[in-house]
C-alpha cells in the first residue's frame, strides 16, 4: 500500500522537507515497535507508561525505517518524512487496519472487558464454539491462539498495531469467531479501535481496587470500561445487576446475566466430580428454556463466567443443548484448574496475582476442604513489587500453610522476592523455597488425604523467566512426579 493512501483524509503537518517523494513509498508494516521496523515501515511514536516512542525513532531509523508519524518533530535526517498529528495513539489501530486490509472484517469479533474473569470467559466461549466445529482463534493477557497454535505475548500485551497484525494472521489462517479479551491498558491504548465488534461484552467492574487507583480513580476506570461499548456492536452482554456505568444506550440488543437476567442459574450447589470440585445448577437461558450443567470448577465466579459465556455462544448461533453439554466438560486453564487428584489430595492451578484474587480463590478452596489448605505462590521479578506484601498478608491468612518461591523472577533474585511477601504474613504460617521445582515437590509431599493445595500465579504457559530468558517448566509434571513418591 502506498503511503498515500494509508494516510488519505488524515490531516497532518510535515516537519522538514524530505528530499523524496514519500507519499509514494510503499508501507507494509504499521509498528510502534523501533528493533522491529524496515524500510517498508510507517513508525508511530506513541506513549505509554513505559516508554515514549518519540524518544524511540532514532533506532527505528537506524533500522532503515524512514517513515514516521508523531506528535512533534523528531531529530533524524533529511531522508526522514515525519508527520505530526495531534494523538498517534488514537490513529494506530485505524492505520494499522488499513495496512492490513481490515482483517477484523473477515470473522465475527467478541470483544470482553471487565475487572475479572474476562480470560475464563474468553477460553470457555472458545472451547464452546470449538465443540461445535467453529474455527476459533482468541487474545489473551497470556498470549494469542490463531485457531490451534498458541504464541505467548512479549513483555507488553498487545497495542492497537499489533492487534491489528495479529488479526490479520487470524483471517489468514481461516478465523471464523476471534474472541478479544480487552484489559485496561490495551482500552486506554485504544488497542480496540476500528475493530467491528459483533458482541462486546463486561464481566464486572471493581472500582475501588488497585487497577481504578490506576486509571483515575473510580469514574476514570469506568469510563474506559464503558468505552468498548462506544463503537456501535449489535449486541451487548452485561451483569445483570450492574447499572453504575454509563455505557450510552444499546443500539440493538442487550443481554444481561446474572440474578435477574435473561440467563441465570437455579438450584446451585457444591458438588465433587471426577475432576474436582464442582457447581451443579439449573441454567435458564434467554428463551427461558432450562439445562441441567455441572461446572467443574467451584464457586460462584464459575456459575457467572458459565452464565457470561453461554449469552456469547448463543450470540454466535449454538442450540441450548450445546451449551449446557459443552460447559458441564469445560474447565478454563488456569482459573481453579484441577491439576491433579490423588487419594483424596486436590491439587489446583489459578493465575491469582493479586491479595484480592488469591483470597477470593482461598475462601473458595477452604469450603470445600476437609483437611488442610495450603498455597504455593511467588512474584514476578523486576515488577509488581507493591503487590508482594499484601499477596503474603493474603496467603497466611486464608490458608494453613504458604510456602513462598520464585514464579517468572528474570533478573531479582528469588530470595528477595520471598522476603517482601514474608514482611506482613503470619510468622507461624509460611516457609520460604526460593527454588520453585524444589517447592512444589515439598508441598505436593507434605499433603494428606483430604488437603487441598493452590498452585497460585502461574501463567498459561510451561516456562519459568530467568535471567532474561523463556526456561522450560513442566508444572503438571513436577506434581505428578512427586505424588508418584508418596
Amino acid at each position: 500500500m502506498k503511503l498515500a493512501e494509508l494516510i488519505d483524509q488524515i490531516p497532518y503537518r510535515l516537519a522538514g522537507k524530505p528530499k523524496f517523494a514519500y507519499l509514494e513509498q510503499t508501507v507494509q508494516t504499521v509498528s510502534t515497535d523501533c528493533f522491529h521496523v524496515d524500510g517498508y515501515s510507517l513508525y508511530v511514536c506513541t506513549r505509554t507508561v513505559l516508554v515514549d516512542g518519540h524518544d524511540m525513532a532514532l533506532a527505528a531509523y537506524e533500522k532503515g525505517c524512514r517513515l514516521f508519524l508523531a506528535q512533534r518533530s523528531l531529530p533524524l535526517g533529511e531522508d526522514a518524512a515525519v508527520m505530526v498529528v495531534e494523538d498517534t495513539t488514537a490513529l494506530l489501530a485505524e492505520l494499522a487496519a488499513r495496512c492490513y486490509r481490515h482483517p477484523a472484517r473477515q470473522m465475527i469479533v467478541f470483544g470482553i472487558t471487565g475487572t475479572a474473569g474476562k480470560s475464563s470467559v474468553v477460553e470457555l466461549t472458545a472451547s464452546l464454539l470449538r465443540r461445535s466445529g467453529r474455527a476459533v482463534s482468541t487474545v489473551t493477557t497470556d498470549g494469542a491462539t490463531c485457531v490451534k497454535s498458541f504464541r505467548p505475548h512479549g513483555n507488553i500485551v498487545p497495542d492497537g498495531a499489533e492487534l491489528q497484525r495479529i488479526l490479520r494472521e487470524f483471517a489468514q489462517a481461516g478465523t471464523e469467531f476471534a474472541i478479544l479479551e480487552l484489559s485496561a491498558y490495551m482500552l486506554s491504548q485504544k488497542s480496540h479501535l476500528s475493530i467491528p465488534f459483533t458482541a462486546v461484552l463486561l464481566t464486572n467492574v471493581d472500582e475501588s481496587g488497585e487497577k481504578a487507583m490506576r486509571y483515575g480513580g473510580a469514574e476514570g476506570y469506568k469510563a474506559l470500561k464503558a468505552s468498548l461499548f462506544e463503537g456501535g456492536a449489535p449486541f451487548w452482554v452485561l451483569p445483570a445487576n450492574f447499572v453504575d456505568m454509563d455505557t450510552g444506550a444499546c443500539s440493538g440488543r442487550c443481554l444481561t446475566f446474572g440474578e435477574g437476567g435473561d440467563y441465570q442459574v437455579e438450584n446451585a450447589e457444591a458438588v465433587t466430580l471426577k475432576s474436582g470440585f464442582g457447581t451443579k445448577a439449573d441454567l435458564i437461558f434467554e428463551n427461558r428454556e432450562k439445562q441441567k450443567i455441572s461446572i467443574p470448577v467451584p464457586g460462584d465466579f464459575a456459575l457467572e463466567n458459565a452464565l457470561a459465556a453461554a449469552a456469547l455462544a448463543r450470540v454466535a448461533g449454538l442450540s441450548v443443548e450445546e451449551v449446557a453439554k459443552g460447559l458441564s466438560d469445560l474447565s478454563p486453564r488456569g482459573r481453579l484448574e484441577c491439576i491433579a487428584r490423588w487419594e483424596g489430595r486436590y491439587i489446583y492451578a489459578d493465575t491469582a496475582y493479586s491479595a484480592e484474587r488469591l483470597a477470593k480463590v482461598l475462601r473458595i478452596l477452604r469450603s470445600r476442604t476437609e483437611g488442610k489448605l495450603t498455597v504455593l505462590l511467588g512474584s514476578v521479578g523486576g515488577r509488581t513489587r507493591s503487590r508482594r506484601r499484601p499477596l503474603g498478608k493474603a496467603a497466611t491468612t486464608y490458608a494453613d500453610l504458604a510456602y513462598f518461591t520464585a514464579d517468572d523472577p528474570d533478573f531479582e533474585d528469588p530470595a528477595v522476592i520471598c522476603a517482601h511477601m514474608a514482611q506482613d504474613a503470619d510468622p507461624d504460617r509460611y516457609v520460604i523455597l526460593p527454588d520453585r521445582r524444589h517447592a512444589i515437590q515439598r508441598a505436593v509431599l507434605e499433603m494428606r488425604p483430604g488437603d487441598t493445595l493452590l498452585l497460585a500465579g502461574i501463567s498459561g504457559e510451561d516456562v519459568q523467566l530467568i535471567g532474561g530468558r523463556k526456561e522450560p517448566f513442566m508444572t503438571k509434571k513436577l506434581v505428578e512426579e512427586a505424588l508418584a513418591l508418596l
